[in-house]
């Protein structure tokens, strides 16, 4: 209420003081002119006057009475509105009931108000149903549904929710659907377009009962159910195109792996035949360009076995062995076999006679490679290798070369495959040792890391492998 605007009185005091007035007004009237008439020295007129305020009492008591009643018995249709308007706005949408409540017999404003609030709570009731329809809908799309069978299915909801003859989602332009034209008396054609991200996919298009009434509210509701399924149809048109997609590339990759298998299989053999005629020849005639041969055949015989790894690697069928001994001899073994002997190299064995528990031979493939790539990376500085237990029953062999170390750009990438050092030339390596590496130090349990620079110079991988107690064996 307005702080600046007197209270005034309710309709129904207001209909109640009206009722009252006319009432007794007449009777006040007739009592005043009947005095008048009789005259001031008339002997009936103590009489009369006492009569007449007896039946001026009487009458206003009974003008109460009836007022209150007849205000009552008028503004019963005002409260009943009143009374479903409040039910319809929390939510108590009972149609049928309310429709029946507001039955107001006459054909007066009051009949008319009734009848008008009736049919908003249908009309209130039927769009709350295609709502949750349209919800409904929604929640049962999924991503893995082909987009023609999701379309099919979401035409039958939508025939269902906004109560249809028929409907169709058809997916693709537009304009090769063309739009039916009302004619009285017949199916009413409602249309809506499917747009997803600004792209249009086509159009739903239904028709109605020709008793169906169909207004603003309904057509909005109608193009909200289209924009809303073809949001869905577009994420599984997406959904389908990236499965298609993976599962080519899934294919491609089987077939780069069975290659791969392939060719390191059958490049094996003759890298074995040049090797041994190589030796066999220098053994006979020492020859540097017969050592040299050999060199190049072991190096692209580990090039092929690197290839071959990968692929038992990606495939899931690499079973490394599970035994247990000291990395101390393995290290010393796999040193000797690079055969550098201008590189100074020590082992620094701090295991206190504890095990790795292992595969040996992809151990040996994992130090030489890191051991190469630290005479080759490390430009033939001194080379230590640590060996330490780990609190977590683990061993933990480091590599670590005196060199110019790993450029911070170059070392999230390190183990990738086929990746080299930014500063690195193309043809040097395969760029699969360290990936290679990794990948077999995790199928023992363990891993492979690249220490943190720490200030001292050079690079430091560490191997972690499982470890025993000397004492349980």
């Amino acid at each position: 209420m307005s702080r600046d605007r007197p209270p005034r009185l309710s309709f129904r005091n207001r209909l109640m003081a009206s009722l009252i007035v006319a009432a007794i007004l007449p009777l006040a009237v007739f009592g005043g002119l009947a005095l008048v008439v009789a005259g001031a020295n008339d002997p009936i007129q103590p009489a009369l006057a006492r009569g007449l305020l007896l039946a001026l009492a009487l009458t206003a008591i009974g003008a109460v009475l009836l007022a209150g009643w007849l205000a009552s018995d008028l503004t019963a249709p005002i409260r009943l509105i009143t009374r479903v308007v409040e039910r319809v706005s929390a939510g108590d949408l009972a149609p049928d009931e309310l429709r029946g409540a507001l039955e107001l017999p006459g054909d007066d404003d009051l009949a008319r108000l009734g009848d008008r609030h009736g049919r908003l709570a249908q009309d209130l009731a039927r769009r709350n149903r295609e709502l949750r329809g349209i919800l409904n809908t929604l929640e049962s799309t999924t991503l893995d549904e082909a987009p023609e069978r999701l379309a099919q299915r979401a035409a039958g909801e939508a025939r269902a929710t906004f109560g249809m003859i028929d409907c169709a989602l058809i997916l693709g332009d537009p304009v090769d659907v063309p739009a039916e034209e009302a004619v009285p008396g017949e199916a009413v054609p409602v249309r809506a377009q499917l747009v997803a991200a600004g792209q249009v996919l086509g159009v739903a298009a239904g028709r109605l009962p020709a008793t169906r009434r169909w207004e603003r509210a309904d057509q909005d509701l109608f193009e909200l159910f289209a924009l809303e399924i073809s949001a869905a149809i577009r994420n599984a048109q997406l959904y389908t195109r990236v499965e298609a997609q993976n599962r080519r590339l899934v294919e491609l990759d089987q077939a780069k792996d069975d290659f791969l298998r392939g060719v390191s299989h059958n490049l094996q053999t003759p890298l074995a035949s040049i090797r041994g005629y190589a030796q066999q020849l220098a053994a006979e005639r020492p020859d540097r360009r017969l050592g040299i041969v050999t060199e190049q055949a072991d190096r692209l015989s580990r090039m092929v076995r690197q290839l071959l790894t990968v692929s038992r690697i990606e495939s899931g069928v690499l079973r490394p062995a599970q035994e247990v001994f000291a990395p101390a001899a393995m290290l010393r073994r796999a040193w000797e076999g690079l055969g550098v002997a201008d590189v100074p190299f020590t082992v620094d064995d701090q295991s206190g006679g504890w095990l790795a528990v292992g595969d040996p031979d992809q151990l040996d493939q994992v130090l030489w490679a890191l051991l190469d790539n630290a005479v080759r990376y490390g430009g033939r500085t001194p080379i230590t290798a640590a060996i330490t237990v780990r609190g977590d029953a683990a061993l933990a062999i480091t590599i670590r070369d005196a060199g110019t170390g790993v450029d911070e750009a170059d070392s999230g990438r390190l183990f990738g495959r086929f990746t080299r050092g930014a500063g690195r030339p193309s043809d040097e390596g395969s760029g699969l040792g360290l990936y290679v590496a990794r990948g077999l130090c995790r199928a023992m349990d363990g891993d492979l890391a690249l220490e943190a620079a720490d200030g001292r110079p050079g690079a430091a991988f560490t191997i972690t492998l499982p470890a025993e107690e000397p004492g349980e064996f």
